[in-house]
């Protein structure tokens, strides 16, 4: 990860979540995992699927992106962290 897209994480103004089994640079970022917006009340989930009540702030680590999304997303289920 660049030292540019760290820095832009750590400034970020908006919360900001993760969608995969589990991710050690994530957690040590405070990227919680997409499951995390349920019980922050910024989304609601059914059948496996997320539905953000507004736009959830998805970071894409391998790319270095930052997603915004409105609409459902398959939620993957989170894995513990080694």
């Amino acid at each position: 990860m660049t030292a540019e897209f760290k820095q832009i994480i750590e400034e970020y103004p908006q919360p900001l979540f993760y969608n995969t089994t589990g991710s050690t640079v994530a957690y040590k970022l405070c990227i919680r995992h997409l499951s995390a917006s349920v019980s922050a009340g910024l989304a609601s989930v059914a059948s496996g699927y997320i539905y953000p009540h507004d736009v959830l702030h998805i970071v894409n680590l391998e790319k270095e992106i930052i997603d915004l999304v409105k609409s459902e997303i398959k939620l993957v289920k989170l894995k513990g962290l080694k």
